[in-house]
Protein backbone atom coordinates (compact mmCIF):
# COMPACT_ATOMS: atom_id res chain seq x y z
CA UNK A 1 0.00 0.00 0.00
CA UNK A 2 2.84 2.40 0.36
CA UNK A 3 4.12 1.94 -2.89
CA UNK A 4 0.98 3.94 -4.20
CA UNK A 5 1.64 7.51 -2.50
CA UNK A 6 5.30 7.19 -3.50
CA UNK A 7 4.36 6.80 -7.15
CA UNK A 8 1.66 9.39 -7.07
CA UNK A 9 4.55 12.02 -4.74
CA UNK A 10 7.33 10.59 -7.84
CA UNK A 11 4.84 11.13 -10.86
CA UNK A 12 3.51 14.73 -9.16
CA UNK A 13 7.37 15.93 -8.71
CA UNK A 14 8.20 14.84 -12.43
CA UNK A 15 5.72 16.68 -13.51
CA UNK A 16 6.72 19.87 -12.13
CA UNK A 17 10.02 19.58 -13.25
CA UNK A 18 10.15 18.44 -16.37
CA UNK A 19 9.15 20.91 -19.28
CA UNK A 20 6.12 19.60 -20.64
CA UNK A 21 4.30 20.65 -23.97
CA UNK A 22 7.37 22.24 -25.63
CA UNK A 23 8.93 21.46 -29.04
CA UNK A 24 12.55 21.14 -27.99
CA UNK A 25 13.05 18.49 -30.65
CA UNK A 26 12.57 21.07 -33.85
CA UNK A 27 15.19 23.37 -32.71
CA UNK A 28 18.65 23.26 -34.37
CA UNK A 29 21.82 23.91 -33.15
CA UNK A 30 23.57 27.05 -34.53
CA UNK A 31 25.01 30.34 -33.89
CA UNK A 32 23.42 33.72 -33.49
CA UNK A 33 25.71 34.79 -36.20
CA UNK A 34 24.32 32.13 -38.24
CA UNK A 35 21.02 32.69 -37.86
CA UNK A 36 21.44 36.37 -38.53
CA UNK A 37 23.22 35.62 -42.12
CA UNK A 38 20.70 33.03 -42.97
CA UNK A 39 17.99 35.86 -42.52
CA UNK A 40 19.82 39.24 -43.48
CA UNK A 41 20.47 36.91 -46.68
CA UNK A 42 16.65 36.30 -47.07
CA UNK A 43 16.13 40.59 -47.52
CA UNK A 44 16.64 41.30 -50.78
CA UNK A 45 18.10 44.75 -52.11
CA UNK A 46 14.87 46.52 -52.53
CA UNK A 47 13.02 45.34 -49.65
CA UNK A 48 12.31 47.42 -46.99
CA UNK A 49 11.49 44.34 -44.47
CA UNK A 50 11.12 40.31 -44.52
CA UNK A 51 8.20 38.59 -42.69
CA UNK A 52 9.76 35.18 -42.27
CA UNK A 53 7.02 31.75 -42.66
CA UNK A 54 9.48 29.39 -42.08
CA UNK A 55 11.03 30.59 -38.68
CA UNK A 56 14.49 29.04 -38.44
CA UNK A 57 14.13 27.48 -35.08
CA UNK A 58 16.86 27.34 -33.41
CA UNK A 59 18.95 26.61 -30.44
CA UNK A 60 21.99 29.07 -29.73
CA UNK A 61 24.46 28.49 -26.70
CA UNK A 62 24.89 32.30 -25.19
CA UNK A 63 26.07 33.46 -21.62
CA UNK A 64 23.65 35.62 -19.83
CA UNK A 65 24.70 38.71 -19.05
CA UNK A 66 21.62 40.11 -16.86
CA UNK A 67 21.04 42.88 -18.55
CA UNK A 68 17.71 44.43 -20.00
CA UNK A 69 15.74 47.18 -21.54
CA UNK A 70 12.16 47.86 -23.54
CA UNK A 71 12.29 46.32 -26.87
CA UNK A 72 13.26 49.55 -29.32
CA UNK A 73 9.88 51.12 -30.83
CA UNK A 74 10.89 49.68 -34.38
CA UNK A 75 11.52 45.77 -33.19
CA UNK A 76 8.34 45.89 -31.58
CA UNK A 77 6.20 47.28 -34.30
CA UNK A 78 8.07 44.94 -36.59
CA UNK A 79 7.04 42.05 -33.93
CA UNK A 80 3.26 43.34 -34.11
CA UNK A 81 3.12 43.40 -37.95
CA UNK A 82 4.88 39.85 -38.11
CA UNK A 83 2.10 38.44 -35.45
CA UNK A 84 -0.83 40.41 -37.39
CA UNK A 85 0.31 38.94 -40.63
CA UNK A 86 1.71 35.25 -39.65
CA UNK A 87 -0.18 34.79 -36.09
CA UNK A 88 -3.70 36.47 -36.57
CA UNK A 89 -4.62 33.57 -34.50
CA UNK A 90 -2.50 33.80 -31.85
CA UNK A 91 -4.26 37.03 -30.64
CA UNK A 92 -1.94 38.75 -27.59
CA UNK A 93 1.06 36.63 -29.09
CA UNK A 94 3.39 39.92 -29.38
CA UNK A 95 2.71 40.95 -26.19
CA UNK A 96 4.80 38.00 -24.55
CA UNK A 97 7.63 40.56 -25.93
CA UNK A 98 8.19 43.70 -23.94
CA UNK A 99 11.77 43.55 -23.11
CA UNK A 100 14.71 42.61 -24.71
CA UNK A 101 18.06 40.75 -22.55
CA UNK A 102 21.45 41.12 -23.83
CA UNK A 103 23.20 37.98 -24.43
CA UNK A 104 26.93 37.14 -25.43
CA UNK A 105 28.36 34.72 -28.12
CA UNK A 106 31.84 35.09 -27.85
CA UNK A 107 32.76 38.22 -28.15
CA UNK A 108 29.93 39.80 -29.68
CA UNK A 109 26.36 40.75 -27.89
CA UNK A 110 23.21 40.44 -28.96
CA UNK A 111 19.75 42.14 -27.87
CA UNK A 112 17.01 39.82 -28.41
CA UNK A 113 13.40 40.42 -27.42
CA UNK A 114 13.09 37.52 -24.47
CA UNK A 115 9.09 35.92 -23.85
CA UNK A 116 8.08 37.40 -20.93
CA UNK A 117 6.95 34.60 -18.88
CA UNK A 118 10.80 32.74 -19.06
CA UNK A 119 12.39 35.98 -17.92
CA UNK A 120 10.49 35.75 -14.78
CA UNK A 121 12.85 32.41 -14.15
CA UNK A 122 15.68 34.51 -15.10
CA UNK A 123 16.24 36.26 -11.47
CA UNK A 124 15.56 32.58 -9.60
CA UNK A 125 17.75 30.76 -12.40
CA UNK A 126 20.76 33.01 -13.62
CA UNK A 127 23.75 35.05 -12.68
CA UNK A 128 25.45 37.29 -14.92
CA UNK A 129 28.24 34.77 -16.63
CA UNK A 130 26.21 31.72 -17.03
CA UNK A 131 26.25 30.24 -19.91
CA UNK A 132 22.56 29.21 -21.18
CA UNK A 133 20.76 27.55 -24.38
CA UNK A 134 18.32 29.81 -25.52
CA UNK A 135 15.57 28.31 -27.65
CA UNK A 136 14.58 31.23 -30.42
CA UNK A 137 12.76 31.91 -33.98
CA UNK A 138 13.79 34.53 -36.50
CA UNK A 139 10.89 36.28 -37.55
CA UNK A 140 12.24 38.38 -40.15
CA UNK A 141 14.08 41.65 -40.72
CA UNK A 142 14.11 45.14 -41.70
CA UNK A 143 16.06 47.91 -42.97
CA UNK A 144 17.12 50.43 -40.48
CA UNK A 145 18.86 53.80 -40.95
CA UNK A 146 22.58 51.93 -41.55
CA UNK A 147 21.50 47.93 -41.56
CA UNK A 148 19.32 45.19 -41.11
CA UNK A 149 17.95 44.41 -38.21
CA UNK A 150 17.28 40.88 -37.42
CA UNK A 151 13.95 39.87 -35.46
CA UNK A 152 14.78 37.10 -33.23
CA UNK A 153 12.35 36.02 -30.77
CA UNK A 154 13.89 34.21 -27.35
CA UNK A 155 10.55 30.96 -26.37
CA UNK A 156 12.73 29.75 -23.96
CA UNK A 157 15.68 28.85 -22.54
CA UNK A 158 17.81 25.86 -20.42
CA UNK A 159 20.95 25.82 -18.58
CA UNK A 160 23.14 23.22 -19.52
CA UNK A 161 23.03 21.28 -16.18
CA UNK A 162 19.19 21.03 -16.79
CA UNK A 163 19.97 19.69 -20.33
CA UNK A 164 21.89 16.84 -18.69
CA UNK A 165 19.73 16.06 -16.34
CA UNK A 166 17.05 15.85 -18.55
CA UNK A 167 19.60 13.49 -21.10
CA UNK A 168 20.32 11.54 -18.12
CA UNK A 169 16.79 10.26 -17.32
CA UNK A 170 15.47 9.96 -21.09
CA UNK A 171 15.60 6.20 -22.02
Amino acid sequence: MQILPAITVSVLLGATFLPQGFPWEIFKPRTLKEVISITSKAVRPGDSMFLASNQLESKVEVVFTGQSRPIIKARKSFITMWVGTLRADQKGYDELYEREYLYKEGPEEYWLATSKPITKYFDKELKPGDKMDLYLISIGAYRSKDDIDCVLLVEEFQKPAAQEALRADSP
